[in-house]
Parts: structure tokens; C-alpha cells; sequence
């Protein structure tokens, strides 16, 4: 993946949304749950994201989408994950909306295809350790955790 372009802008939240992929392929019955089975290996991600750009930011846009115009490059996502990872994309559609704020801000949406990432379970060190765990100690693991989210962190913020 060394050989792959970074596109090296993050997109906002704003004007972020995507849909992921299963590699399933479910079947509705009469009665009860669906039937599911695998159906095919490296579905990839729909993603829309919006990117706000700066005039330099403007030119680097313009300049690497015409340079790997159809290529396969490297975009820094959150999709997936908990945290935001390089993903192999690729621009799909015919257009890309810009909207100019301006002539300093210019707003673009993109449409993207993204290849997933295997995940490995195995070498999840907070799922292995939760697994190992026994009932009562996954219990305080979740009540301390409800309270660092619910009581601490707001406390923490001074009434921000």
C-alpha cells in the first residue's frame, strides 16, 4: 500500500455520512429470522464526505484529483472504527458539488467508495480481556465506566 497516494485532507462532520458494507446475503423466510449466509469477500463502504477547503487547500484538492483521476488513492476516514484510519478509496459519480464561500473558502462533496479493513479479533486486547473477565468483574468494569462517562467527564468540563 506504500505505492498508493495519501490524499492528505480531513473531511468535517458536517456533511458526513456512509453506509457499510456485509459480505451476507440474507434471505427473508415466512417465520423467524432471516436465513444469512456469506456471499462474497471485499464489499467495500459508501461514504459522502464534505471537505472545506482554504485557496492552498483548494489547489491541492484540484491538483491531486487530477493527478489520480480513476486511480485508487489513501483517505484518512471514520468509518469502521472507533478511530479514524487509512482506507483504499476511490471517487465515484460523474460530479463533485462545489460551493464557494467567497473566493477564499471553497466546500466540495465527494462521493467515495472505501475498502474495508480486516478486523482481528484475536488481537483485540480490550475484547480478549473482556472475554477473560467473569460476570461480576464485567459488571464493574461497565458500572466505572458509566460513571467516568456520566459523572466524571461532565464534572470535568466545569459546566462547559
Amino acid at each position: 500500500m506504500a505505492d498508493i497516494p495519501k490524499f492528505m485532507l480531513k473531511p468535517l462532520r458536517d456533511g458526513y455520512s456512509f453506509s457499510l458494507s456485509r459480505n451476507v446475503a440474507s434471505t427473508e423466510t415466512i417465520v423467524g429470522l432471516p436465513r444469512e449466509r456469506k456471499d462474497s469477500v471485499g464489499k467495500v463502504h459508501r461514504a459522502n464526505v464534505t471537505y472545506k477547503c482554504v485557496r492552498s487547500q483548494w489547489q491541492y484538492f484540484l491538483a491531486f484529483t487530477r493527478a489520480y483521476e480513476g486511480l485508487p488513492f489513501l483517505a484518512y476516514l471514520l468509518l469502521d472504527y472507533v478511530d479514524h484510519k487509512w482506507y483504499e478509496c476511490r471517487i465515484v459519480g460523474d460530479s463533485m458539488p462545489v460551493q464557494p464561500l467567497g473566493d477564499q473558502i471553497f466546500t466540495v462533496q465527494l462521493s467515495l467508495v472505501a475498502k474495508p479493513i480486516k478486523y482481528d479479533i484475536d488481537n483485540d486486547i480490550l475484547i480478549s480481556t473482556l472475554y477473560q473477565m467473569t460476570e461480576g468483574q464485567i459488571e464493574l468494569y461497565f458500572q466505572k465506566l458509566a460513571k467516568l462517562v456520566n459523572e466524571d467527564l461532565p464534572d470535568a468540563l466545569g459546566g462547559l
